[in-house]
Order: C-alpha cells, then sequence, then structure tokens
C-alpha cells in the first residue's frame, strides 16, 4: 500500500517542478518582452537623434556655404537718402572714464540738411571683429557707458557732449572698438521730407572704425591720431 502514495507523492513533486519551469518561462518571456520593449524605446530615440545630427550638420553646411554678412556690413550696404558725418576730427585714443565729445551733421548730396522734426540719435559701441557684437555691459554686468549716449540732431547739427567709456578697448578682440552714432525711434514722427521731416530708416549711422580706449594717459605716450571728417584715420589733422 506504501507504493501508490510514493507515486502520488513523486507525482505532486514533479506538478510542482513544471510549475515552477512554467513560472520562470513566463517571467524570462515577460523580462524579454520589457527588454524587447526597451530596445525599441532606444532605437526610437537614437533615430530621432540622428534626425536632428543630420539637420545640425545640413545647417552647418549651410552656414558654411552662405557668407555671413554683419551688421555693418548691412548698414554700410543700405541705399540712404540721408547720412550722418563728422563735422570736424576727432582725436583719439580716448581714455578710460575721460570725458570727449562727437560733433557731426546731418548730411544730404554733401551739404547740411536742416531738419524741421527732432531727430534721436543714440551711441553704440561694436567689438572690431569680421563678425561684430555690440557690447554694453562689462563681465561684472555694469554698462560700460558713463555720461551721455544720446542727442538730438537740430537743423542738421548733433553733437554728443561728456561721452565716458569706463572700459578700455584692448580688452576686446583686436584691441579696438567701432563706435556707431545710429538714429533711434522717437514714437512720433512718421516723416514727410517736403516738410523737412525726415524718418530715422532714412539717415545713415555714422560708424567710427579704429576706436580706441585706453587706461590712462601719460603725456610722454601719447601719440595721437585722428578720425577724419571723410572717415579715413590719419596721424594728423587736416
Amino acid at each position: 500500500m506504501e507504493q501508490p502514495q510514493l507515486l502520488l507523492s513523486t507525482k505532486n513533486n514533479f506538478l510542482d517542478l513544471q510549475a515552477q519551469v512554467n513560472q520562470q518561462i513566463k517571467n524570462h518571456c515577460q523580462q524579454l518582452k520589457l527588454i524587447d520593449q526597451s530596445n525599441e524605446k532606444v532605437i526610437e530615440k537614437l533615430l530621432k537623434q540622428q534626425e536632428k545630427l543630420q539637420m545640425l550638420v545640413s545647417k552647418l553646411d549651410y552656414y558654411q556655404i552662405q557668407p555671413q554678412v554683419s551688421y555693418l556690413d548691412l548698414i554700410l550696404k543700405h541705399q540712404y537718402k540721408y547720412e550722418l558725418k563728422l563735422s570736424e576730427d576727432l582725436e583719439l585714443p580716448c581714455y578710460r572714464n575721460r570725458i570727449f565729445s562727437i560733433r557731426f551733421n546731418l548730411m544730404y548730396q554733401g551739404q547740411i540738411c536742416i531738419n524741421q522734426n527732432k531727430i534721436i540719435v543714440e551711441l553704440e559701441i561694436w567689438t572690431y571683429d569680421e563678425l561684430p557684437k555690440k557690447v554694453s555691459h562689462n563681465n561684472q554686468g555694469e554698462s560700460i557707458y558713463k555720461g551721455c549716449q544720446q542727442a538730438f540732431i537740430k537743423e542738421g547739427q548733433g553733437r554728443l557732449n561728456k561721452i565716458q567709456i569706463k572700459e578700455v578697448s584692448s580688452h576686446f578682440p583686436r584691441g579696438q572698438f567701432v563706435l556707431i552714432i545710429v538714429p533711434v525711434n522717437d514714437h512720433g514722427v512718421i516723416g514727410n521730407q517736403k516738410l523737412g521731416e525726415i524718418k530715422k530708416e532714412w539717415i545713415k549711422p555714422l560708424v567710427l572704425n579704429e576706436f580706441v580706449v585706453k587706461a590712462k594717459r601719460f603725456s610722454n605716450r601719447h601719440v595721437p591720431y585722428y578720425i577724419r571728417k571723410d572717415g579715413t584715420v590719419s596721424m594728423k589733422p587736416m
């Protein structure tokens, strides 16, 4: 009578073993399924990254092929009815925190143009690069300007008085600045040329290249040079 009990116990053990094996197989199948799903997500992410890289490469190729045009190039190539020009030679170099002024005229076909409306202009400082960048603050977040930064053009004449620059140009590319006197929006003038009203978009900004600002003036080291009224640079005033 003991043999049937032994067979029954063996059968139960076999069934338990089979159940364990089936559960392990089921667990492995679930793990493989999760791995497949994870792999699909990874592959999907890799494909998206590949698309982004291809787009980036295309953009890089485009920018390498397309010539980049700077803000100053756009100013110089644009067609204007009027232009701003120096009314007197400007002596350089300037010195940090020392006051200087810039006089200029509104010109039309080589003659001073008498404007009826007030035209606001603003002084901007740019780096002297192939692709210049506008500079307004130093690395500490402080304004590099001190004193006057805006002025009016009245009856064809303008003057930026008491300009002070707080940074030396040697801290920037090529050791020089580009100064631009550019008309800005006066929020009121539409511009009627017959009435002598002139829109800011009609006026070519004044661009002063090779503008050097040094730290301190020493009389025995001061070697002046001049930006002339025609925009050229000379060691002697005209």
